[in-house]
């Protein structure tokens, strides 16, 4: 496992700082790579209980040498007791799960014990048959199974096969552990690969008194990914169960909420009887599609004034919130049934349709993406599901989005049991003239929400997905004061999560997820941190080749979304003899094999796949 030095020297000094103060005294866990500690969990644990005894017993087996025992309550010991979800130890000291909010999580040290803990998901038959989706897997699905040992690079030691909590399950013991791995043991998960983990070296380990209870800034987090091309080097070679264990310690998931295109299945039921899925096909209503775009496919909208169609939307939310589950690929998840056009502007022609729509050709914004042409044609049909199933189902929300050309608010109010994420282009933050527009109406959502539950899809896109889907390599964008100012700026705005659409870069994702976490997350601290302590005698030059990279973007206004915008005018080729110049002075400057093989993920992710953009750009003008 790598190691490392940096904030554990500071762990000791605030643990001095409490016992010269006479304040409760601080706890030893191991002493001269010996255990002082015993971790305890429930005969029965939690699989988020069961999960974080492991994870806190691996990371301090790393960093000290020291393997804590594992034991049950009432076990006879004189260690210190570091107690790990709830149990028969934790009730006595009258801590139940049951009694912590959703998310909720405790850190108590003193007295000579430690508790670790929170809500958790409890393993029932009941809670087993619940229905929803984490926008493309099951909840079921999302409880992978994995062997822990193995993932966690221990070859010699048996197979240790585990199902992890669900990433929309309450894990409130796991991000307990982790806050206290962070906060106490200064751990940092960089990436899921055992590369991209940096634990500290020492043969005791000391933590001072604390209480923290706490819920996330966030309540959802939802950003999946790590396919593209950058990420996919700086990660460097993972397998699936490393990336499984890397999102539980990122504290990816959260509340259960999804929103995205939900009528795919409407053609399947409704239109044409699909030979794969003929289970789907209910009866024939080729009256609820799009007048006008009989040959669009997949893509057919529907329409949206139509009465009966109304009418089947809401007997489909109500059979899910009535627990019979989703049909097809309709999206839903805990209190919330999304209803959300398909990915198009091909509205109905119909004339009923028609006559909604004319009067938004007035909201029309040029050249940009997010206007409100359709937002009272769109929000109309939601309102309209949404007043219907609040007469039944008063406590539950209709989820939805706001997209493209329907971005805006309608001109009228919304049902209150509408939820809506308004679709940002964060990635855009930097491009003079058109994030202004994202941020104006995402200003006027909020403005009119007071009250109402908000989500957020905020892209993270560009200029990526536009290289990836044309071909050719783009000059990257890293931008971690706008991921803090508008992270922190969502919290203060009651947001309650987000979907991140787009993972193109390591540092950027972790300050992101960090900050969703807790927005009192210094980014420029995060940053300094990040470069010492993973690229050691490296460090200077590639936190100057990241800022470097960062100030172009912000210097030039403009985002690399085309060869000619990433060549012509951003990766410049004194630009680029610069940022050459950095990362071969941090390659000659890396001391040990894993700031060197650290550093290479970079050269390799971002230096040499930018290379590869600019030359191949300038072979096409030739």
């Amino acid at each position: 496992m790598v190691r490392g030095t940096g904030m554990f020297v500071k762990i000791v000094m605030v643990t001095a700082w409490f016992l010269a103060a006479g304040e409760a005294h601080a706890i030893t866990l191991v002493q001269d790579g010996k255990p002082a500690a015993t971790i305890v969990v429930a005969a029965s644990p939690t699989p988020a209980a069961l999960l974080a005894a492991k994870e806190l017993q691996y990371h301090v087996k790393e960093m000290t040498g020291a393997m804590l025992p594992v034991e049950h309550p009432g076990a006879d010991t004189a260690a210190v007791a570091i107690l790990v979800g709830e149990s028969e130890a934790t009730r006595k000291l009258g801590l139940r799960s049951e009694d912590f909010q959703s998310q909720e999580y405790l850190i108590r040290i003193q007295d000579g014990l430690i508790v670790l803990m929170g809500r958790d998901w409890q393993d029932t038959p009941a809670n087993r048959l619940e229905v929803g989706s984490d926008m493309v897997h099951s909840l079921a699905d999302t409880r992978d199974k994995v062997n822990y040992t193995a993932a966690v690079g221990w070859e010699n030691a048996p197979a240790d096969i585990i199902e992890l909590p669900g990433i929309l399950d309450d894990q409130g013991t796991c991000y307990a552990t982790y806050d206290f791995l962070e906060r106490f043991c200064d751990v940092r998960w960089y990436g899921p690969s055992l590369l991209n983990v940096v634990i500290p070296s020492a043969r005791t380990l000391t933590v001072p008194p604390a209480e923290i209870r706490r819920r996330p800034s966030l309540l959802h987090r939802n950003a999946p990914g790590g396919g593209w091309p950058i990420i996919r080097k700086q990660w460097a070679r993972h397998d699936g169960a490393q990336k499984d264990l890397f999102d539980r310690r990122m504290r990816f998931g959260g509340e259960r909420w999804a929103c995205n295109h939900s009528f795919a299945s409407y053609r399947d039921r409704f239109l044409v009887k699909n030979p794969d899925a003929p289970q789907l096909w209910e009866r024939s209503r080729p009256d609820f599609f799009a007048v006008g775009w009989e040959n669009e496919g997949f893509w057919r909208q529907l329409c949206m004034t139509h009465p009966d169609l109304i009418e089947q939307v809401v007997q489909d939310a109500r059979d899910y919130f009535d627990g019979k589950g989703v049909k097809g690929r309709q999206l839903a998840c805990g209190d919330y049934f999304s209803v959300v056009p398909e990915d198009s502007d091909h509205w109905c022609k119909c004339q009923r349709c028609q006559a909604v729509l004319a009067p938004g050709k007035s909201r029309d914004i040029k050249h940009t993406f997010g206007t409100g042409t359709a937002s009272d044609y769109v929000f109309g049909f939601v309102n309209a599901v949404a007043r219907e199933v609040r007469k039944s189902h008063p406590d539950k929300y209709i989820a939805t989005l706001a997209y493209h050309v329907y971005s805006y608010p309608p001109t009228f109010e919304l049902e209150s049991n509408v939820a809506v994420a308004p679709c940002v282009q964060l990635c855009y933050a930097y491009q003079k003239g058109v994030f202004e527009n994202d941020a104006n109406f995402y200003g006027q959502w909020i403005a009119r929400s007071e009250g109402r539950k908000v989500y957020l899809w905020n892209y993270f896109h560009h200029p990526m997905e536009r290289a990836i889907l044309g071909g050719w390599k783009c000059f990257p964008c890293f931008m971690p004061d706008v991921i803090s100012q508008w992270v922190k700026r969502y919290h203060e705005d009651g947001v309650r999560g987000f979907f991140l659409c787009g993972i193109p870069q390591q540092l950027d994702y972790y300050l992101y997820m960090q900050t969703a976490f807790n927005v009192d997350t210094d980014w420029t601290a995060l940053v300094d941190e990040f470069f010492v302590r993973y690229f050691g005698a490296a460090a200077e030059p590639m936190k100057a080749f990241y800022y470097r990279i960062m100030q172009i973007n912000r210097e030039e206004g403009v985002l690399g979304t085309s060869p000619d915008a990433s060549w012509g005018r951003l990766g410049t080729e004194q630009r680029m003899n610069e940022l050459g110049a950095l990362m071969d002075r941090a390659v000659a400057l890396a001391r040990t094999d894993v700031e060197k093989q650290r550093v290479a993920t970079w050269k390799s992710g971002v230096w040499e796949y930018m290379l590869e953009g600019r030359t191949e750009y300038l072979q096409k003008q030739q």
